[in-house]
């Protein structure tokens, strides 16, 4: 009797702890939780499961395919920097997460956080970052009932970069991302591309930005260290980024074709004019505010200077030794001569050469300043003072006459350097241009 009583006891026991384990009625009666089939399914694949382990047996190798789709490219020429935004697909199979769909009701994939399951730990070899190996967010992976596992973080990668500013603002850079495990080799994980993926030429839906992708080119590699004997696969991501430059022909591009303009325009001016070392003194303020700008704009780079600031450079020289010419210039046309011009450079001044350099207008000015004295005025004199007139007036001829030769040689030389300078010029453009 003592026996059945204790029996009766635990029995009673046993469903009043099964009663209170029931979860709480709702108002209408009904149960407010059930385990669902997904419930099921995941505490029967992630009870015992290890994510540190790699799910597969030790003489087994896990195929991982990888592969990018880039959204966001910026480089910083000052870091010689290349920031990547893309989204990386991971997919391997993971022998520890099958199951059959009828014994779950019909499920044939489910949702697992990223910390719940193993991942192969792919990180960016050539990390500009130092320690920094979290280079991907935290997004839910999809598992597939055959084993089959889906993971698309969004990402962000910086990598070191040989910028090249020769073409600044037309230039174009090439990054390399070099992508593989870093605790196991190749007889463990394999990592590769996708059979169906090709090189392609950019992606058309990235998001706005300067750097437009003209191609990214994916590699695979085997590499072997002098410490192993195993093989390490690595996957090496090629971009190829040109930058969107058309406001800089507002920016750069215009002010230097008017800063040609003004070099250009100091020939002609009159040889005497001051105004040539006014108009010069306002182009070197222009050219030294551009090479300012370009300096705070771009890194110090001896290796690649930017075709434009040589530009800007060499345009400086030539305003300048434009100066030394308006010297030589005004001092020639503005100083009292004398002495004739030498008989050779009389002789070329009033060749063909002269229209070509325009100096039929000099020649037109100065005669309508300074007109000749004819007969008939000096015969109107009187005849005590007629000799004496015309000794003073030849030799008041005789001295504008050498004034305008050395004045027509001070146009000369003025309009021979605009013709020098627009050739330097024209040079200059076509081999910025042809490189």
């Amino acid at each position: 009797m003592r026996w059945l009583g204790a029996q009766l006891m635990l029995t009673s026991l046993v469903a009043a702890d099964l009663l209170l384990s029931q979860p709480p009625p709702n108002a209408s009666g009904k149960v407010l939780w059930n385990a669902t089939w997904t419930d099921q399914l995941k505490h029967d694949l992630l009870m015992k499961y290890d994510k540190f382990a790699r799910p597969a047996e030790h003489s087994n190798v896990t195929e991982v395919k990888f592969q990018l789709v880039i959204k966001h490219v910026e480089v910083d020429e000052v870091r010689s920097l290349m920031v990547v935004n893309a989204w990386s697909s991971f997919s391997w199979i993971d022998e520890k997460l099958k199951w059959n769909d009828s014994d779950y009701g019909g499920i044939t994939k489910i949702y697992v956080g990223d910390h719940e399951i193993w991942q192969p730990d792919v990180v960016l070899y050539n990390s500009a970052l130092g320690n920094s190996v979290d280079h991907y967010g935290n997004t839910h992976c999809i598992v597939y009932m055959d084993g089959s596992v889906i993971w698309v973080p969004p990402s962000q990668f910086s990598v070191y970069c040989d910028i090249n500013l020769r073409k600044w603002p037309y230039d174009t850079h090439s990054c390399k991302l070099y992508f593989g495990s870093w605790v196991y080799d190749g007889e463990q994980i394999y990592l590769k591309r996708p059979e169906h993926k090709k090189n392609s030429d950019g992606d058309m839906e990235m998001d706005p930005c300067e750097w437009k992708v003209l191609s990214v080119e994916e590699f695979e590699h085997k590499k072997y260290y002098t410490c192993c004997s195993e093989p390490y696969y690595n996957i090496e991501v090629l971009i190829t980024v040109e930058r969107r430059s058309p406001a800089y022909i507002g920016v750069v591009f215009t002010p230097a074709f008017v800063c040609v303009v003004l070099t250009l325009l100091v020939f002609w001016l009159p040889p005497s004019a001051s105004e040539k070392f006014l108009l010069s003194g306002i182009t070197s303020v222009i050219i030294c505010m551009f090479l300012a700008y370009f300096s705070q704009r771009l890194p110090v780079m001896g290796a690649h200077t930017p075709l434009i600031v040589e530009f800007y450079a060499y345009n400086l020289v030539l305003v300048c030794l434009s100066v030394v010419v308006s010297v030589v210039s005004v001092s020639l046309s503005r100083r009292a001569r004398t002495r004739p011009v030498p008989w050779a450079i009389s002789r070329i001044l009033n060749s063909r050469l002269a229209f070509f350099l325009g100096l039929g207008d000099t020649k037109n000015t100065f005669v309508t300043m300074y007109p000749r004295q004819d007969g008939e005025e000096l015969h109107e004199r009187s005849l005590v003072d007629r000799g004496r007139t015309e000794s003073v007036d030849t030799t008041s001829q005789q001295s504008l006459n050498c004034s305008r030769d050395w004045i027509l040689l001070a146009t000369a030389m003025d309009r021979l350097i605009f013709f020098l300078y627009l050739a330097i010029f024209i040079f200059i453009a076509s081999v910025f241009y042809l490189s």
